[in-house]
């Protein structure tokens, strides 16, 4: 069952930060000392003026080690991690080591890589303004049980933080075709290394007791490798695991979105890409077209700003 356009490259990554601060503000009465009399009123009590609002900057981001800490002179950068397995790096254009940015994690189809998955998707070049990272597999597929997959990431993770400056509350995780598979086992199993997960003509890797996650599915209508059912069946379930209300609501009709609504934690997105060239071969069907990578980037950052 080998798809030569599971081959694929995506990143996953994206950008921005909102947080709201909370000030009291509190109005003291002065009392007066008149003692009043039965010919009269007391006197109305004259309140103080109230102290000025503390103005405040909006915290910034948890830094991470490497924050601070000179930028490499290429644009990406291959890293090998303790485990000895390989990840690939593009860096946010212009890169500034004292800002945190946000990472993206893309994971490619089986029976490829990460730097053949970039050449494909390029990520990166849908918003230069984070981190798009592409591991590599060991082996052809990824691992949809055991830990073997999921320590990879966190070394990922933890190598990103030692030598760039990333913000550690924005790491996302993008996966195609079987890497999003594994993205849904990565966000059931480690939801504390990703804020949010994002698949595309991926399907259910069998999990349970998953913990609620922000969760983006797009998947085309003609795709013949990964069904449509299989992107909505996934996106159904953790529309279920998040407490939403199990019938959608239009929110983007012309990418043919819809939301989850009422969702006790977490939130789910559902993108059916029906888009259809009867020229293109069979297996480009099996994609995440451009407009939905732009897309992809774009709901990252609207997650960031809950």
């Amino acid at each position: 069952m080998v798809r030569r356009s599971r081959s694929t490259i995506v990143t996953v990554v994206a950008g921005a930060i909102v947080a709201g601060v909370a000030i009291g503000c509190g109005i003291r009465l002065a009392r007066s000392s008149h003692t009043t009399t039965p010919e009269g009123p007391a006197p109305v009590p004259t309140p103080t003026a109230p102290p000025p609002r503390a103005v405040q900057s909006p915290p910034k981001p948890p830094a991470s080690p490497g924050c601070g800490t000179a930028a490499h002179e290429t644009r990406n950068i291959s890293y090998t991690t303790r485990s000895g397995r390989t990840f690939h790096v593009w860096l946010p254009s212009p890169y500034d080591a004292t800002r945190a940015y946000p990472t993206v994690l893309a994971f490619h189809g089986w029976y490829t890589n990460g730097r053949a998955f970039q050449s494909w998707f390029k990520m990166e070049e849908h918003d230069p303004g984070a981190f798009t990272v592409y591991p590599d597999s060991q082996g052809a597929m990824w691992e949809l049980a055991g830990d073997r997959d999921l320590d990879f990431v966190a070394d990922i993770v933890e190598a990103m933080s030692n030598a760039y400056c990333i913000d550690r509350s924005r790491v996302f995780a993008l996966g195609f075709s079987y890497g999003g598979k594994f993205v849904h086992h990565l966000g059931c199993k480690r939801p504390s290394l990703v804020r949010a997960i994002a698949v595309g003509d991926g399907s259910w890797a069998q999990e349970t007791g998953c913990a609620p996650m922000p969760v983006l599915v797009t998947h085309r209508t003609h795709d013949r490798d990964e069904r449509i059912e299989w992107g909505k069946d996934s996106a159904q379930r953790w529309a279920k695991i998040d407490g939403c209300s199990a019938t959608p609501e239009t929110t983007d009709a012309a990418h043919g979105c819809v939301r989850y609504p009422g969702c006790t934690a977490g939130s789910v997105t559902f993108c059916e890409d029906t888009h259809f060239d009867p020229t293109w071969p069979e297996a480009w069907n099996h994609t995440i077209r451009e407009d939905y990578r732009t897309l992809t980037w774009t709901w990252f950052k609207s997650v960031s700003e809950l």
